[in-house]
């Protein structure tokens, strides 16, 4: 799917530095500049912020330079079926500004680990274009809608993710982003179709399947881990969760567990 010709991150210029390839490559290049840059978009050359991509066609014109300040950017040139690039449904030599929160520097990094390593490189490159393209695709529709705080929202889901066992309210919550609890409760329904509440009830239960299958902490031990109040309380939530007890899947198994065998789920 995809081939590389040749790629490169974190390369650093002076405040001077300025590309202008009247003809382009023969082939694709994705370019991230992670600094304040100038790009051509149609007729005219235009400043853009940090984190600006664009994926070039092959063989069009391309200009890009530093904006007055040192100037770093990640760049692949590849080879790849116009079919192919065109599924994504990504704009083509339109600079686009990626959002901080994505942070689209680790897809050039992972690529060019791949890339350099050389064994398994063609699986693991197609894979990470694909993630990558797939990612960048959906900037420019959210650009058109945006939707307020989501970057925030991000951040937010992600501490919950990572420690399921704190107190999580939205009143704390929305006073962090500085809005109304009700309009927290709307975006972030909006943002990730689910509540807060049953993102919280997600990462617990997902933080106990984990303890579960990779301890042998009992349950008094996995409820406090994961934020349970008391044992009886992680049981009943990973009953109606899951369909069986925590004892019977830490036994059989998510793919063996059959409510109807589990004595303690009727």
């Amino acid at each position: 799917m995809f081939r590389i010709v040749c790629m490169g991150i974190g390369y650093d210029h002076e405040p001077d530095f300025e590309i202008d390839r009247r003809d382009g490559y023969p082939h694709y290049l994705a370019l991230l500049v992670r600094t304040p840059c100038r790009m051509r978009c149609g007729d005219e050359i235009r400043s853009y912020p940090a984190n600006t991509f664009v994926l070039y066609d092959v063989n069009v014109p391309q200009y890009y330079a530093a904006d007055g300040v040192p100037y770093t950017d990640d760049w692949v040139q590849f080879e790849s079926d116009p079919k192919i690039i065109r599924s994504f449904g990504l704009p083509l030599n339109e600079p686009i500004m990626i959002p901080d929160w994505t942070h689209p520097e680790y897809y050039f990094t992972l690529i060019c680990s791949a890339f350099f390593r050389g064994f398994n490189s063609d699986t693991v490159i197609n894979s990470l274009f694909t993630a990558m393209l797939t990612d960048f695709s959906v900037v420019p529709l959210m650009q058109q809608k945006p939707l307020p705080y989501f970057g925030e929202l991000v951040a937010i889901r992600q501490q919950i993710a990572a420690q399921p066992q704190k107190d999580w309210h939205a009143e704390a919550l929305a006073e962090s982003l500085h809005i109304s609890v009700s309009y927290f409760h709307r975006i972030y329904k909006e943002a990730f179709h689910t509540s807060l509440t049953q993102d919280v009830i997600r990462s617990r239960i997902d933080a106990a399947k984990n303890l579960l299958q990779s301890t042998g902490l009992n349950a008094e031990e996995i409820a406090v881990r994961c934020g349970y109040s008391s044992p009886e309380h992680f049981s009943r939530q990973f009953k109606k969760s899951i369909g069986v007890s925590p004892d019977y899947w830490r036994r059989h198994g998510i793919a063996e567990a059959n409510p109807a065998s589990d004595p303690s789920a009727t």
